[in-house]
């Protein structure tokens, strides 16, 4: 009969044959499944989004740019990993604003934003804003006493904002629910 059947229909009833051992082995614990990837989900992204548009929509904005100069002038992507990325960078008439964004504020997020004001008159697709002041912000939707100082001590301003999506990141990140679905 199996001589009778097409060379499709074989490989069909192979595959069936063969999904089922897997299955049975995996169940039995003889041998590990494949391991089901984590889709990552940027929270920060979200946020910057919703917070350049509700505040800053009659502006210039940029976001997640590449800051500083392209090293040697080449444009290679290789140095494309040596670059950072700041993730919103906007234009007003009489400043520049450096916006990083965290869903929790950690100390690490001063040195981020010190570095990207250093960084910025080289970034060559920015140049013309280079003679602007530079102001740093930090938008947060969390952020303890004790980062708070030392952050504003540093001259960032701090801005607490909890986006859309605060609700799903504190039950996936700080409650750590993992059988969280993303919603679409």
């Amino acid at each position: 009969m199996v001589d009778e059947l097409s060379t499709d229909a074989q490989a069909i009833l192979i595959k069936a044959a063969t999904d089922s051992v897997m299955t049975a082995l995996i169940q039995s614990g003889a041998i590990k499944g494949a391991k089901t990837q984590h889709t990552r989900v940027n929270w920060e992204r979200v946020m910057a989004w919703e917070w350049g548009e509700m505040f800053y929509k009659d502006y210039p904005k940029w976001y997640r740019v590449e800051i500083g100069a392209i090293p040697g002038g080449n444009n290679d992507p290789l140095y494309s990993r040596t670059r950072r990325y700041a993730d919103l960078i906007i234009h007003k008439p009489d400043e520049t604003l450096i916006v990083e964004f965290k869903m929790k504020a950690i100390p690490d997020v001063a040195g981020q934003l010190k570095n990207y004001k250093i960084l910025f008159p080289d970034t060559p697709m920015l140049k013309r804003y280079a003679n602007l002041p530079i102001r740093l912000i930090l938008v947060c939707a969390i952020v303890d006493d004790q980062t708070r100082t030392f952050i504003e001590e540093l001259g960032i301003e701090i801005v607490v904002y909890r986006p859309k999506n605060f609700e799903d990141w504190f039950k996936f990140v700080i409650e750590k629910d993992r059988n969280y679905q993303n919603k679409k």
